[in-house]
């Protein structure tokens, strides 16, 4: 199968891409994300579903998406900068602006055929075939060198040698700071931001909204990972930090209508609450703390028509000082982000200059004069200080790198995952939060339709398998930073089937049939986990390519590419011996000793083999190309996804019917419980966000 526009040619059987009759060579990721566009072609298509679809659920970030474009309209644009194909969607996602034509190839063409020709212009298309022709291209070859040509030659290259020497010899230029090692540190529902980090206890304060008509409120995470609620009021808190002193301070509101400001000081062995000094009305700010003066440092204004300046706050003799001075006029923003060196002697500050480029200032926190003053980036939402002449600021557009020494600005990671700044558990960690689509799993009664939830986590929660005599669940989440499988008994009791080597992909998994054991297929192989022993067996050792699984009594079915094709095997737990079940295609597959039921790789349609007959036939004729995750077989029923409806198709009678309808996004995938009171599905929640740490590497 192909797609085709304009001259682009897609060739999914042989995973191949042609531009203007010449093959282009790609990352397979770029590929697998040009077929989904293919496959859906005209579609505003956001970040979330691609992230579910083509990263099939992976924690990737913005920047990994935006990398993925781009690298994918360099390859098929004629200016990347102005793309025709690949249009982006305002805060939706990306969009296909042709609809391909869909070309099959026939049977009779070999594949060094179709690779011979594949490079076909579009205007010679036969139509009575459905190939290609393709006048092969030219390759000019070089002459060799002539004897006279020699000694020139071997000058050249001692030269080259001599250069090369002395430039390994010559100090090389450091690497560029760059961002590493990504790591949840909360994964709780709704929204946590704004963390500071305690070294000596290894604690996590940080503000928490439940949902979207809460107040944010104080929560601390201990080292052992329990979560502790500091504050339960009516106030609003807009910042928290962890101070030398042992205290924990705060701002908060005292409503949204009136903000009356004030600062409090948190005692955690009492949970005494005390105010130590009001900031202002309708004021917002953040706080740091200067442990060689031991005061605090936050914003404030006399009124809403007046710009933010920085002030401090002397703990000790409750002196208040107003550290900054912005330009009044027409700026009633002012100073508005800061952040303290390590060694408490400066404090940088943003202010606002109504242009694309607002000001850096480094002010002395001796005599509160300006050292230093230059343009950097607008819209600073994240600032911090992680060595003591650089500064890491944070805008809706990346992260920069502020050289102080210089004032040169780097651009050192895109994309609009950087928030508020602070540092964590070591010099070279950041700690900021991340919003993010939230994925979790939710029960649909087949009786009224009444949703549950079955899992409560943040991140991308994946593929339900309900159990097959329990309503015991297995699911893929990447609700720790990585992906894993979880299990979830009926109890609500969850635990992770711990993976020791990195997992780049889980295909499918499959309960036994007395729920004791799941098989999945992980990085392209076939493994058994038993609940007994919490520990996984790789099994079909032989097999490189395994993507869908299934449990049967005394068998495991699997599909797996042999020689460039996709088909149906089966592993007898007995014997350990494997036997291919079909020869003309086989992808997602489920069923019984009997009778096994299948999708293919590049053909539509869901179909049924007859495994002593091994006559094939199909089911359902219409079924999609894409739909492989969209199925299921329980007692002689096989229970799909077809546009917005859960439909049921009947074996026994060869009924179609339809179970439910869904309103908004249509699941990725859905699983009938055993008793089929029930069906389990992936829902987006709305956008959430939680703390992280990234490293900084260089």
């Amino acid at each position: 199968m192909r797609f085709l526009f304009g001259d682009i040619i897609v060739d999914v059987e042989q995973v191949a891409l042609f531009k203007n009759t010449k093959r282009i060579e790609f990352e397979p990721r770029v590929f697998e994300l040009l077929v989904y566009f293919c496959q859906h072609p005209q579609e505003a298509i956001s970040r979330e579903e691609l992230v579910a679809q083509v990263w099939r659920g992976r924690v990737v970030s913005d920047a990994a998406i935006n990398r993925a474009v781009g690298e994918l309209r360099k390859l098929i644009e004629d200016d990347s900068s102005a793309p025709k194909w690949i249009k982006t969607v305002s805060k939706v996602g990306y969009r296909l602006t042709e609809v391909p034509t869909l070309q099959h190839i026939t049977d009779e063409a070999s594949s060094a055929e179709l690779m011979a020709n594949a490079t076909a212009p579009k205007n010679n298309k036969d139509s009575h075939d459905g190939t290609i022709t393709v006048k092969e291209s030219s390759e000019q070859k070089l002459p060799l060198l002539s004897a006279s040509n020699r000694p020139w030659l071997l000058a050249v290259l001692l030269l080259i040698i001599i250069f090369l020497y002395k430039l390994s010899d010559a100090k090389s230029e450091p690497e560029a700071l760059r961002v590493v090692a990504w790591q949840p540190i909360t994964s709780t529902l709704g929204s946590a931001f704004n963390a500071s980090f305690e070294p000596k206890t290894g604690s996590l304060v940080y503000l928490h909204r439940a949902n979207a008509d809460a107040t944010a409120q104080l929560q601390m995470k201990k080292a052992d990972g329990s979560i502790q609620a500091i504050s339960d009021d009516n106030y609003y808190y807009t910042d928290v930090l962890f101070a030398s002193d042992g205290f924990i301070y705060a701002s908060r509101l005292n409503n949204l209508q009136q903000r009356l400001c004030e600062i409090v000081k948190i005692d955690l062995s009492t949970m005494v609450f005390s105010t130590v000094v009001e900031c202002g009305t309708r004021v917002v700010t953040q706080l740091a703390y200067d442990q060689r003066k031991r005061r605090l440092i936050y914003r404030s204004r006399a009124s809403i028509s007046e710009p933010y300046a920085m002030y401090s706050y002397q703990l000790d003799t409750g002196r208040k000082q107003q550290l900054t001075h912005p330009a009044q006029t027409g700026n009633t923003v002012g100073d508005y982000a800061f952040a303290i060196s390590p060694d408490f002697q400066a404090l940088a500050v943003i202010e606002y200059s109504g242009d694309e480029t607002d000001k850096i200032k480094l002010i002395s926190l001796n005599d509160n004069s300006i050292t230093l003053s230059a343009t950097v980036i607008d819209n600073v939402y994240g600032m911090m200080w992680h060595s003591a002449d650089k500064i890491l600021l944070a805008n809706n557009t990346g992260l920069f790198d502020f050289n102080i020494d210089h004032s040169l600005l780097k651009n050192i990671a895109h994309g609009d995952q950087f928030s508020r700044l602070s540092i964590g558990d070591s010099p070279r960690t950041v700690i900021t939060e991340r919003s993010q689509s939230t994925v979790n799993i939710v029960s649909y009664s087949m009786q009224n339709g009444e949703l549950k939830p079955l899992t409560k986590s943040s991140g991308i929660n994946l593929n339900p398998t309900l159990g097959n005599n329990t309503n015991v669940l297995a699911f893929v989440s990447n609700r720790a930073g990585k992906e894993q499988v979880y299990i979830q008994d009926e109890n609500e009791n969850v635990s992770v089937a711990k993976f020791d080597e990195e997992i780049a992909y889980i295909g499918a998994i499959s309960w036994s049939p007395n729920d004791d054991e799941i098989v999945a297929s992980i990085n392209n192989s076939l493994y058994l986990y038993s609940l007994n022993n919490k520990k996984w067996q790789k099994i079909a050792e032989n097999f490189t390519k395994v993507h869908h699984v299934a449990f049967t009594s005394g068998h495991i079915l699997f599909s797996a590419e042999v020689d460039g094709q996709w088909n149906i095997w089966q592993l007898s737990l007995n014997n350990k011996r494997v036997t291919q079940l079909t020869t003309k295609g086989g992808y997602s597959v489920q069923g019984n000793k009997n009778n096994v039921y299948y999708t293919k790789f590049n053909q539509p349609g869901l179909y049924q083999l007859d495994v002593k007959t091994g006559v094939e036939s199909m089911l359902i004729a219409e079924f999609p190309i894409s739909g492989w995750r969209h199925w299921q077989w329980r007692d002689n029923r096989i229970y799909y996804l077809k546009d917005k409806s859960y439909m049921a198709l009947n074996l026994n009678t060869g009924e179609h019917q339809v179970m439910f309808n869904f309103k908004g996004r249509i699941p990725n995938s859905c699983h009938t419980a055993y008793e089929h009171n029930f069906f389990a599905c992936e829902k987006v929640d709305s956008s959430s966000s939680n703390v992280w740490q990234f490293q900084l590497s260089n």
